[in-house]
């Protein structure tokens, strides 16, 4: 896991134990500055962890000088590794259920819709939070529509980004207004070029998730 990509949660020592002592299985070689940025800290500390393994057992020095030399894990650092991958994979389970829980209604809504396939309307940072929950729950996203030319013809997440004239919205296709601050103007459009089956994502003031179906 790369933290660069996450602001929210910051890193336990022992997510950061795990990310070096994996990072050193994969490569004995590897940079400081790419140890660091795992671990999510910054590369004067990466020393420190390395010399704590070391006086601890984990790991070992390899190489008869510094051009050649590398660190490999001992079998205590390995069950170390494995030890600390329990835990991480028994948190991020939970974290996916409770995240799981937030989505429920919608997820519920989408499924009693039957609808095949769907569209995002705003490939944004809620967008990307939808099409990242909706293909873990298996359903098929088309793609993003956005009224960027921008945006228009690149790609969001993997999925490609198409301009809403180019939406083929049948009976079985919904599209799902994904946006907080454009919403209603997206709205209006959808309605003005005749789009079928539009739902808006919100979030209320109470934090609750939410997914509405457009009249």
């Amino acid at each position: 896991m790369d933290l660069s990509e996450y602001s929210f949660f910051n890193p336990s020592p022992n997510f950061r134990e795990m990310s070096i002592l994996k990072a050193l299985t994969e490569s004995s070689s590897v940079s400081q500055e790419r140890l660091a940025r795992l671990a999510g800290i910054v590369p004067s500390m990466v020393n420190k962890y390395i010399k704590d393994f070391e006086d601890s057992g984990l790991i070992q020095k390899e190489g008869e000088n510094r051009r050649n030399m590398k660190y490999v894990l001992t079998e205590a650092g390995k069950f170390r590794l494995q030890y600390l991958t329990i835990l991480y994979l028994k948190e991020a389970a939970k974290l996916y259920t409770e995240s799981r829980e937030i989505f429920g209604e919608v997820l519920d809504v989408l499924k009693e819709s039957e609808h095949e396939s769907f569209y995002l309307y705003g490939a944004g940072i809620i967008g990307g939070i939808l099409a990242d929950i909706l293909r873990t729950e298996g359903m098929r996203i088309i793609g993003f529509l956005d009224d960027s030319p921008a945006k228009q013809n690149g790609t969001f997440h993997d999925l490609h980004v198409f301009s809403p004239d180019e939406a083929e919205c049948k009976d079985e296709t919904a599209v799902i207004v994904a946006s907080f601050r454009h919403a209603d103007n997206i709205i209006k459009k959808a309605r003005e070029s005749g789009m079928k089956n539009v739902m808006v994502f919100t979030i209320s003031k109470m934090g609750k998730v939410e997914l509405e179906q457009v009249e």
